[in-house]
């Protein structure tokens, strides 16, 4: 039985979900139960492993880039939003973590690092997987390296809005990337036609494909996200 050590961090994960949702034609959430069979996929294209369940076992994490809404001080929509999504998460097997007391604006989860370097040690997984865009995660790549552990790593480029409403290009780190063993550009399965790929519709809540903007109406919360 293989094992990997999954990683999502969350602030490199919201700006993605935001920007199918909002700028992109497909106006969608991204499915979140979706990412550990996009995972299974490329570890088994990229190592040639069996990645079904009965071969591959996965520790999951999500990195919340902001504190606790139980102890930050967040009006009660936001509070109800973020708890039903750890709530998701936990059904979907994800072990939540958030940034330490006193970090109320999403930003990077700094624990990460310290997190991996625990479970480094147990010297229990065969392959570690980080799903971020951040350069101050670089260390914990570097650090599977050092330890003959491969990585890899899904990342995401596009232009999209800045928080002031400017077009701007968001990429991955190149130190990101440089540290992993595999690279994988989320953006180029998201991105996809249907035509040309049907595995990229299960990434997304909403199916339907090409709503003009002014027609879009935003789906209520699935069994697999929650507006964030």
């Amino acid at each position: 039985m293989k094992k990997a050590y999954f990683c999502i961090d969350g602030f490199s994960f919201k700006r993605i979900n935001d920007f199918y949702r909002y700028e992109h034609r497909r106006r969608s959430r991204l499915n979140i139960a979706s990412m550990e069979t996009y995972l299974r996929y490329e570890i088994q294209s990229r190592f040639e492993w069996e990645s079904d369940s009965g071969n591959l076992e996965i520790e999951k994490h999500y990195y919340y880039p902001s504190e606790s809404p139980l102890k930050g001080f967040y009006r009660s929509d936001v509070k109800n939003a973020i708890l039903n999504f750890e709530k998701n998460l936990m059904e979907l097997g994800y072990i939540v973590h958030y940034a330490r007391q006193g970090d109320i604006n999403p930003k990077p989860n700094e624990n990460l690092f310290s997190d991996w370097v625990v479970a480094n040690e147990l010297r229990k997984y065969d392959v570690f997987v980080l799903l971020s865009t951040q350069g101050q995660h670089a260390g914990i790549l570097r650090q599977a390296r050092l330890c003959n552990v491969p990585s890899i790593l899904i990342g995401w480029e596009s232009a999209c809005r800045n928080s002031f409403g400017e077009r701007s290009r968001w990429k991955t780190d190149k130190t990101l990337v440089g540290y992993a063993n595999a690279y994988c550009a989320l953006e180029k399965t998201l991105n996809r036609p249907r035509r040309k790929n049907p595995f990229t519709d299960i990434m997304f809540e909403n199916f339907n494909f090409c709503i003009p903007a002014s027609r879009v109406q935003y789906p209520q919360a699935s069994s697999y996200g929650t507006r964030l």
